[in-house]
């Protein structure tokens, strides 16, 4: 996001306004998701007549807001005035012309998956892994083999099941990320806060491409 924003105010005195002598702009500014809101403080001297040696000292807060149009990462909001003129206006109205740039990263939404959402984590791996392998049916006098191959396959099934469950007892949260081009497992182990061993648990990471989309569990501690 980049935006530049004019902001112009009329300030008046009250006394005449002879001659400008200094002119200092100051600011300050607080940011969140939808707003950026701060003060302009305009200070200086000035005469109330250009023959007086007297000297005047002004200074005005002028508070800004900008409401923004998406969410932006407050964190990474650039302030910067970028133009400042000012003129006297009725001889006892100073007129300043501000004009300031925004510039912030738009926040990233990360789609999470919560515990008590009506997709399980068992659906979730059955659609990631939707192919599976069919066991051919066998010869009858052969069929011995084929429950004994059927019982393994069962044991070991319960036995990834059981796990699923019990690293479901301790996990709450998971997300579910959409590989990019540029995304690699050690720059998601840093991006998570995750473990090579914890991403292998739940996917098959060893032939990942760009659009695949893994689980990745968030640690309830």
């Amino acid at each position: 996001m980049n935006l530049v924003i004019p902001f112009t105010k009329d300030i008046k005195f009250k006394t005449n306004i002879g001659e400008i002598l200094s002119v200092s702009l100051e600011h300050d500014y607080s940011s969140n998701e939808e707003e950026v809101l701060g003060n302009f403080t305009i200070s200086g001297e000035y005469k109330m007549h250009e023959v007086s040696v007297n000297k005047e000292k002004f200074s005005f807060v002028l508070p800004f807001s900008v409401s923004l149009s998406s969410k932006i990462d407050p964190d990474s909001v650039v302030f910067e005035i970028e133009d400042f003129t000012y003129e006297v206006i009725d001889c006892d109205t100073l007129r300043v012309n501000i004009e300031y740039s925004i510039k912030a990263e738009e926040a990233k939404e990360i789609e999470m998956l919560k515990s008590d959402d009506d997709v399980s984590l068992e659906k979730l791996l059955d659609e990631i892994d939707a192919e599976r392998t069919q066991v051919p049916d066998e010869p009858k006098e052969e069929i011995k083999d084929e429950e004994t191959n059927e019982r393994i396959g069962t044991e070991e099934e319960n036995t990834i099941l059981n796990n699923i469950k019990m690293d479901d007892e301790k996990y709450v949260t998971y997300y579910i990320h959409e590989m990019k081009e540029t995304d690699t497992i050690d720059t998601l182990c840093v991006k998570y806060n995750t473990q090579k061993s914890t991403l292998e648990k739940y996917n098959d990471i060893n032939n990942l491409t760009s659009g695949d989309k893994i689980i990745i569990p968030l640690i309830d501690e």
